[in-house]
């Protein structure tokens, strides 16, 4: 299926007749169609116009009331004459049994005495077809079912929920009964009850019938109300997820506007204080250092060349005191020998042979010191270039590295609290925000309330249905007389089982490769193979679970918020896959509250391979310039919304918020 052209008139924010607007893709290449847009400048409404005009009553629209008649009426543009109502447009192609055919379907609506009025008109092959317009419904749910619409069209921001064990429940359930055709036999199963239950109260007394249909009346009045209850958790669930997403862009608001360093101040003006008193310290434990020993390091080699002097001084004292004590023992032996008569020249010889050794003693001296020095002074030099000042040294250098990285932080906060705005200028958003949050939990609160009311009533619903097969049973079996009706009420309760066992059998073989699809668009999308090795599926509850690289169950509030929206879009992807539906894929807010890294995975890995034709309504926010480069070589065509205050509508022109050109 390739979307054509899509027509606007009088629909939503776009006022008067807008010029189709052509969404075909212009070679396989270039599958990326953009719409550019602000908020509330009409992007979800063309998500809305897509599916309104395919889908009508069964379409899953951003802010549908509970009537679909008041959806139609409230969707008329503001300024336009109710009388004249709105119209939309879609001409797409599809292949059937291998010829191409091209399909032209306008829907039209207004408002009269009568209350609001709707026209469908298909044309095929450029040709009216007033036998598929009447039977339209059917027609394109057997080609895109509605239980899995939302796996092509949806909100990237809404999907993130979906990364949670129950709503990933519901949502496989459903989208896997929609792809194996599982609605019929459900609903085969339960007309086999009903006649079931026709066939026993055949041949019975008339109280015995009045009980079974006062019975059979209960359980009907319970379907009834569970079915209300359905759809005012339909309606709930949706008015939560506009309140979540007015929430969100409050929340955005809010932090553009540097809310978080308004509601962070205290906490940024105590840390300020800290990491002053802490440089306080730091200095103060340098300005010790300054006064002790640290202005030595400033003249190291001078107090080695200290060292050295005092030990060559000391050795120059010690020697000299030797020379003293040598000459006065030489003179001691040369008096002494004198007074025994040795021979005078052996005297002679022995006094040469003193002075020699020492004048050679002498001249092994150094120069004689201009100071007197203690010997244990080198010692004190010697302790204080190899540990004293070492010491220091380390010290100095951790805290002057401490001091650096306290004054960085300083500066960080600083700057911070310098992006705090003045409390007038942010009250009023910090009021709406607050507001927004209670009516968030409010409504969060009541659809809590409305589902445990419903399944209050599935379980009376339980009961009635049991109470009423025992009476029917009992009955049965005291008065049933006709072999005929017997013989169809055992056959009926086989097939029903039958029923059953094949569809849990169903559920079980298709459920390995839905796993398959899921985890290797998972695998795909992060590229974290370590982090995910494997997604099961209970066949039964429909809960998935993951595996992680431990090979232990991964819960999903493991994953971080990037993480989870990345999975959320994996279990579409992989449902999409599943569906074996050539059909495009539409994408609002396509990068959601994403951060940088986990964007890039959705440009790089998704957006160009999702579908043969992919269609992103986007913010300037969200597809930025530096995004818009990523997606160049895959976009075929570009659009802008740009909305007029004083007009109060939209229209649609080529080209993005940067004008950048397209394939086409």
């Amino acid at each position: 299926m390739i979307l054509d052209f899509l027509t606007i008139e009088n629909f939503g924010v776009y006022g008067g007749h807008q010029p189709p607007i052509e969404l075909t893709p212009p070679d396989p290449d270039h599958p990326i169609i953009l719409f550019g847009g602000w908020n509330g400048g009409g992007k979800t409404t063309l998500l809305d116009a897509i599916q309104l005009v395919l889908f009508g009553s069964k379409a899953r629209l951003s802010n549908r009331p509970r009537s679909y008649r008041e959806a139609l009426r409230q969707a008329i543009h503001r300024g336009a004459d109710p009388g004249e109502g709105a119209s939309l447009e879609l001409q797409f192609r599809r292949v059937v049994e291998g010829a191409t055919r091209t399909y032209w379907v306008r829907r039209k609506w207004w408002v009269d005495e009568r209350g609001v009025e709707e026209r469908l008109e298909v044309h095929v092959d450029g040709e009216p077809d007033t036998l598929l317009a009447e039977h339209w419904d059917e027609f394109i749910e057997g080609y895109i079912p509605s239980g899995i619409s939302h796996l092509f069209f949806f909100d990237a921001e809404q999907i993130t929920e979906l990364a949670e064990g129950q709503k990933a429940a519901e949502l496989l359930g459903t989208a896997i009964h929609s792809l194996l055709g599982l609605e019929l036999v459900d609903r085969l199963g339960a007309d086999l009850t009903v006649l079931e239950r026709r066939k026993r109260s055949e041949g019975h007394t008339a109280e015995e019938i009045r009980q079974l249909r006062e019975q059979e009346a209960e359980v009907q009045r319970l379907e009834e109300l569970l079915g209300a209850e359905v759809q005012n958790a339909a309606r709930l669930t949706n008015e939560l997820d506009r309140k979540a997403l007015e929430l969100r862009r409050a929340e955005d608001r809010f932090k553009k506007e540097g809310g978080d360093f308004y509601l962070r101040r205290a906490d940024l003006e105590s840390t300020q204080k800290s990491l002053q008193a802490q440089i306080d310290n730091q200095e103060s434990a340098l300005r010790d250092l300054a006064a002790g020993p640290a202005p030595f390091l400033l003249v190291a080699p001078l107090l080695a060349s200290a060292e050295k002097t005092v030990r060559s001084a000391a050795d120059s004292k010690r020697n000299r005191i030797l020379l003293q004590a040598l000459e006065e023992r030489d003179a001691v032996i040369l008096s002494a020998l004198e007074k025994r008569k040795l021979a005078r020249k052996a005297i002679e010889a022995l006094e040469v042979i003193f002075l020699e050794d020492r004048e050679s003693r002498q001249k092994g001296l150094a120069e004689v010191p201009t100071f007197e020095v203690e010997e244990h002074l080198a010692l004190e030099i010697r302790h204080l270039l190899q540990t004293t000042l070492p010491e220091a040294r380390s010290s100095l250098n951790t805290a002057v590295a401490e001091v650096q990285r306290l004054r960085e932080l300083l500066v960080r906060i600083e700057s911070e609290i310098a992006r705090v705005p003045a409390a007038d200028a942010i009250v009023g958003l910090e009021t709406e925000l607050t507001r927004l949050r209670g009516e968030h939990a409010a409504k969060k609160a009541e659809l809590a309330a409305h589902e445990a009311k419903m399944d209050s009533i599935r379980r009376e619903l339980e009961r009635a249905k049991s109470q009423l097969d025992r009476e029917a049973a009992l009955q049965t079996d005291n008065l049933i007389q006709d072999e005929s009706r017997l013989r169809v009420l055992k056959h009926s309760a086989k097939v029903r089982e039958t029923l059953l066992a094949f569809r849990r059998e169903v559920i079980r073989r298709h459920a390995a490769r839905i796993e398959s699809l899921m985890l290797e668009s998972f695998t795909q999308l992060l590229r974290k193979t370590s982090l995910v090795t494997g997604l099961s599926i209970d066949p039964d509850t429909f809960m998935i679970e993951l595996t992680g690289g431990d090979g232990k169950p991964l819960p999903f509030n493991r994953l971080s918020a990037g993480e989870r929206q990345l999975l959320a879009t994996s279990l579409l992807w992989g449902l999409a896959k599943a569906s074996g539906r050539p059909l495009p894929t539409i994408i609002d807010t396509p990068l959601g509250r994403l951060d940088s890294s986990h964007r890039r995975h959705l440009l790089e890995r998704y957006f160009p391979v999702a579908s043969h034709q992919v269609i992103l309504l986007s913010t300037d926010e969200e597809i930025t310039e530096t995004n818009l480069q990523t997606i160049q070589p895959f976009l075929g065509r570009s659009y802008q919304l740009h909305y007029d205050d004083s007009l109060r509508s939209t229209t649609i022109k080529p080209g993005y918020f940067w004008n950048y050109e397209t394939t086409s």
